[in-house]
């Protein structure tokens, strides 16, 4: 059966004979944030420095570090330039982007090791050089089974209900602080707490046209993604939401209320899970029954 005529399906297959990705003759920085991260932060620099060999092009490794302390020193040592920041995490990754120069920002913790080849550079960093996107945030598999309230239920019930558009873009480990864009995506001003890589990922669904996670494996560190969200993110998301028209005010007033009750739920239904093959059970659980919630609250 023939399809309905569609302009603009018509068009897309019309120009695809014409359709070229180009590879962007960019320079590269990479900015690891590492307050009081002497241990490891060599072996990050060291490894942003052979991902930015492995990559062909021009680039730069920038530490971002808090206070006096031997961070600076290794950081030095190891082959990439300092800068120093006020507390807190927004703080430090505007500092870094601010002292970089490259055409491209990619941002590492200084505590992360990847033990996979290529390295987390070139695996963030390559398809915005080849024209795929415009901004990446790694989706770290995270072995073994962790639970993550954060994400079934805060992130992928809250977002995929104000701004389902931007789920398929942030992966399974939207908080990973491992990321890259295009400078020009990389905004003036972000919230100094752990809110910021939130921001950035409610600022990148609004300004870049191409935003994608990139499927990553084999890594450490130290600190384990928090179990639960904060109230400072959902005071972000709500704050954001109504700035830009995708809740009402009360719509608004009704998600504190929806917070408490899915935390107090989620805490609850984890209880003592220490099965692996329980988790993925909880998880949908929890997920479960925050849509559930947001449906009672008339969201």
């Amino acid at each position: 059966m023939r399809r309905p005529d569609d302009p603009v399906i018509d068009a897309a297959v019309d120009a695809a004979p014409s359709r070229r990705t180009a590879r962007r003759p960019r320079s590269v920085s990479v900015v690891v944030t590492a307050h009081d991260q002497e241990s490891t932060v060599g072996l990050v620099v060291e490894d942003a420095l052979r991902g930015l060999e492995d990559l062909g092009v021009p680039g730069e490794v920038v530490v971002v570090v808090g206070r006096a302390d031997r961070t600076a020193q290794v950081a030095l040592t190891s082959g990439a330039s300092v800068v120093e920041s006020r507390p807190g995490r927004g703080a430090a990754v505007l500092a870094g982007v601010a002292a970089s120069r490259g055409d491209v920002v990619c941002l590492l913790d200084g505590d992360v090791r990847y033990f996979g080849d290529p390295p987390l550079v070139p695996l963030l960093v390559e398809p915005i050089l080849g024209g795929l996107a415009d901004a990446c945030v790694s989706d770290l598999y995270w072995r073994p089974p962790h639970p993550r309230l954060w994400l079934h239920g805060f992130f992928a019930p809250l977002i995929g209900r104000l701004y389902p558009e931007l789920l398929p873009k942030a992966g399974s480990t939207p908080w990973s602080g491992q990321r890259a864009a295009l400078r020009a995506l990389w905004p003036a001003e972000l919230p100094d707490g752990a809110t910021a890589d939130l921001a950035l990922l409610l600022h990148w669904n609004r300004e870049a046209a191409l935003l994608r996670p990139v499927l990553a494996d084999d890594w450490t560190a130290p600190r384990k993604p928090g179990l639960a969200p904060a109230r400072a993110e959902l005071d972000l998301v709500v704050a954001d939401a109504l700035a830009h028209g995708r809740i009402d005010e009360t719509g608004a007033k009704a998600l504190p209320d929806w917070f408490d009750a899915v935390q107090a739920s989620a805490q609850e239904r984890w209880g003592d899970v220490v099965d692996p093959l329980d988790f993925a059970v909880a998880e949908r659980d929890v997920l479960e029954g925050a849509l559930r919630e947001l449906r009672a609250h008339g969201l």
